[in-house]
């Protein structure tokens, strides 16, 4: 570092920074990306070196040139030539350029990926944003975090990897792909040149036909390289002997051997095609396999237990990289809407939870009976696996794509919700350590609509919940909730082994944020992510088992009983885990081991040793907490073992349980009136 003299930030991600710097020994200007060791597991830091490896070998006019790199004890340091402006910077002022403007641009960016694809490169995250304009207006292509470099005889990938306004509509899919992919994201890159905004913005691959053609004939249309079979895109054959480019690209000699970019004999196609079925063939073998040792591991646990509940859980998809745009107009009346349908659905959500906690116990008591000195204990028939990304995520990116999603969605479009594959899109950032407070707001505002805008028909609200089941929300929203207030620890070393398996923190170094080191848009998002999750446990019970098993396989009792000491900070928060924990123990009562581990877990913090006080939870202001906090102490006193309930049993709860027969507002005298009832008889009741 002592070679260059740091001038200024350029800008900041996840990954790291980048600095606008000078070189001393010649007075040039270059760039320094600076990355952070500290909390990278060994398979990322493997990514960044290889991201150096690849962009070290490249040398073309239109191509970012990397200078140097080299490690400290702490950080990766990557020195690439300086660029001054940004291709969106352009796009955000001017909206849109001229087919004049737009053809030299194009002339580069095939130059590039030409060569890129000659030496048998795919750069898989071709967007605006990785495109820098220099002092001649020269495209330079940027950021090789994604490349892959191919080997001679590999003609297909799987890995999903780009951006999704981006990404080809067989990543989509995730199916086996191969440079055609960079072909489609060159395509979605030209129309959006020309248009100022990308292709499928508004119907995520979709279909090719919806495109606006109006000022694209003679370029991305003709070119043919937004179509989504990506055997009907144009060869490059056939792009360099267009007439939009015809001349003008720069063609390398220094070329691999086999390179992409010509067309393959026989033989290799035939290879090719049969490295797509096999990769097929391993994607079904490794799904019917897992599930096969689920339901292997249920046979064994139902041996061990005959009062286990049956619990379903997932695996998490690939994860997906954000995407970063101008902002949206209608943002401000899209974000009223959408607040006064999220009041709506805790109308709603109230109402179900209330009506499921106030019928007759009579269906509780006709489920399996339970001995009270039992020791309860439940199985997972599926075990759930978390795989933690910690790639860098674009927030302003993901924001507008989110955005633009929402007032699909709101207007009525819901074909981005009944794909799995363009919903677990949606998803990807619950799973993401780096995703932040505001992109996880919106997901859960954007998966919450359906259930409260009107007109959808109930055959397609059908098709949402079996998508949201499919790619595991629930879970999702709990894994979310625990990256986002999980502390980092600095003495965890990166890439240690974890427990239970494949959660991101040791059980015993995890710890979590205090609630003063929350910003107000974390809690917001906490509100939003179990409003959602309250939602869909009580109009699926198989949310509910998914909700179960996401509690024991990620080990958050503790973080669950923290939520409940939120009674200052989000009432909302509160109301709707009580809500979510009440239904555990009223429909599927023999798994209320996991409430009792929430209720009576330690927190890891000395400091912090706290039992929850059910009194000061009775006797809050809030109508709706003290009605459901009723329900909950009767499906408690129903459940639980005499023992456990004589840890926190005493006078002044029961006292003021029976004061509560006389409140003033109906929903809470009638759900003190029921839970007196039928916990008068119980010894528990009669001790004190």
């Amino acid at each position: 570092m002592d070679k260059y003299e740091v001038i200024g930030t350029l800008g900041e991600g996840s990954f790291g920074r980048v600095y606008k710097a000078k070189q001393i020994s010649n007075g040039n200007f270059v760039a320094l990306k600076v990355i952070s060791k500290r909390g990278r597991s060994s398979k990322e830091l493997k990514g960044f070196r290889r991201e150096c490896e690849i962009q070290r070998d490249l040398h073309h006019p239109n191509i970012i040139q990397m200078l140097d790199s080299f490690e400290t004890e702490n950080e990766i340091v990557v020195i690439t030539e300086f660029v001054h402006k940004e291709l969106t910077a352009v796009l955000g002022k001017e909206g849109y350029l001229s087919e004049e403007r737009v053809q030299p641009i194009v002339w580069d960016l095939v130059s590039a990926l030409y060569y890129l694809h000659s030496n048998r490169v795919l750069h898989r995250d071709l967007k605006p944003q990785n495109i820098l304009l220099d002092l001649k207006n020269r495209a330079k292509l940027c950021d090789f975090g994604f490349a892959r470099n191919m080997s001679t005889g590999t003609h297909v990938l799987t890995s999903i990897k780009g951006t999704p306004l981006y990404m080809a509509p067989e990543l989509i899919d995730e199916q086996p792909y191969d440079y055609n992919a960079d072909l489609w994201s060159l395509g979605c890159i030209i129309y959006e040149l020309l248009m100022g905004t990308p292709p499928f913005l508004y119907s995520l691959h979709s279909s090719s036909d919806k495109i606006d053609s109006t000022r694209t004939d003679s370029v991305a249309n003709i070119f043919g390289l937004l179509q989504k079979n990506p055997l009907k895109r144009m060869t490059w054959e056939e792009i360099l002997n267009h007439s939009f480019v015809k001349g003008h690209i720069i063609l390398s000699k220094n070329i691999a051997g086999n390179p992409l970019t010509r067309p393959m004999s026989a033989t290799t196609l035939q290879e090719k095609e049969q490295q797509r079925k096999d990769s097929m063939k391993n994607k079904q073998v490794k799904s019917a396999s897992k599930c096969s040792e689920g339901n292997d591991q249920s046979m064994a646990d139902n041996k061990k237990s005959s009062t286990s509940k049956n619990s379903k859980t997932s695996q998490n998809s690939n994860n997906v990289e954000g995407c970063k745009n101008s902002s949206n107009p209608d943002i401000n009346l899209n974000n009223v809407i959408l607040d006064e349908s999220l009041d709506n659905l805790y109308l709603e959500t109230k109402n179900r939870a209330v009506t499921a906690s106030s019928q007759n116990t009579k269906d509780c008591e006709e489920r399996l009976e339970i001995d009270q000195n039992k020791n309860h204990t439940f199985c997972l028939r599926e075990k759930l696996k978390f795989i933690e990304d910690c790639q860098p995520i674009e927030t302003d990116e993901w924001i507008v794509f989110l955005q633009k999603s929402i007032q699909e969605v709101i207007n009525g479009d819901m074909s981005s919700l009944v794909q799995p594959s363009q919903t677990n899109i949606i998803v990807s950032p619950l799973r993401n350590a780096n995703a932040n407070s505001k992109v996880l707001s919106f997901v859960a505002r954007l998966l919450s609509i359906p259930f409260v805008v009107k007109g959808i028909t109930d055959e397609t609200l059908s098709e949402i919940k079996k998508v949201y089941l499919d790619v595991k929300l629930v879970p999702n929203l709990v894994y979310a909730s625990k990256l986002l207030l999980r502390e980092y620890r600095e003495d965890t070393p990166s890439g240690a082994s974890v427990s239970p398996s494949n959660t991101p923190v040791p059980a015993p170094t995890e710890n979590y944020k205090a609630f003063c080191e929350l910003h107000d848009e974390d809690l917001q998002t906490l509100e939003y992510m179990f409003l959602l999750i309250s939602n869909l446990v009580h109009v699926d019970d198989k949310f509910l088992i998914q909700f179960c098993d996401a509690v024991v396989v990620l080990n958050v009792y503790q973080l669950m009983k923290r939520f409940l000491f939120l009674t200052k900070h989000r009432i909302r928060v509160v109301v709707d885990v009580i809500a979510i924990l009440t239904h555990v123990l009223r429909k599927f009562p023999e798994n209320c081991e996991i409430v009792e581990k929430i209720l009576f877990a330690e927190f890891n913090q000395v400091t912090e040793m706290k039992q929850i006080c059910f009194v000061r939870l009775l006797r809050h202001s809030n109508p709706l907490l003290k009605e459901r906090m009723c329900y909950f102490l009767l499906f408690i006193g129903k459940n639980f073992s005499e023992n456990k309930i004589m840890t926190f049993w005493n006078d002044t709860l029961k006292e003021t349980l029976e004061a509560l027969v006389y409140d003033s507002m109906d929903t809470v005298r009638n759900a003190a009136e029921i839970t007196v009832s039928e916990l008068k008889n119980k010894q528990f009741y009669l001790k004190s």
